[in-house]
């Protein structure tokens, strides 16, 4: 008899990928009790007039081959001797992410540096071997959520991450178009 893992046990390599009206944006994230600004992992972001689709391929990859999982190993709930030091690196290199991107473009301010943008969240889990998953999401005011389960037609992406980084940004881009952007 084979034993069932739990999905929260399987470790998985997470990234998103941020289209606003100025920019393209590639966070790496890690999780450890919930998903965080990756302490290590690749994030940049490139006016959105050079955002090539091989560029949004070639980072996508990059951030999701350093991105980490810890939660999967760690026990539950996690220690706060753990978890409060390595929230705090993670606000902090959020931050000075958002501030290279608000100082870059000339935004106001950090809520409208991250705001009015469409979001894919990507996911690749150590038990699908290449195939990593694109979700559009939805905008929900200054931020994005996934689709309900009977929505989800036509919003859920698959791709091989041995695909060239033309055609894995090929698949990126089709998911950014199925989002419901914030704009408004």
């Amino acid at each position: 008899m084979s034993t069932v893992i739990p999905s929260w046990q399987i470790p998985t390599r997470r990234a998103r990928l941020i289209r606003t009206r100025k920019y393209v944006a590639v966070i790496c994230t890690e999780r450890w009790g919930g998903s965080y600004f990756s302490r290590s992992g690749w994030s940049t972001f490139t006016p959105r007039k050079e955002a090539t689709t091989e560029w949004i391929g070639a980072n996508l990859k990059k951030a999701l081959y350093s991105s980490e999982d810890f939660g999967a190993h760690l026990p539950t709930p996690i220690p706060s001797e753990v978890s409060r030091p390595a929230k705090d690196e993670s606000n902090q290199k959020s931050r000075e992410f958002w501030l290279r991107i608000q100082q870059e473009f000339g935004f106001k301010d950090f809520l409208t540096t991250m705001s009015k943008s469409a979001m894919v969240f990507v996911r690749w889990p150590k038990d699908r071997e290449d195939q990593v998953e694109m979700v559009a999401s939805r905008g929900r005011g200054a931020g994005h959520s996934a689709w309900g389960t009977n929505e989800n037609f036509g919003k859920v992406f698959h791709a091989s991450i041995k695909l060239s980084d033309l055609e894995f940004g090929e698949v990126a881009v089709q998911a950014l178009d199925r989002c419901q952007p914030n704009y408004a």
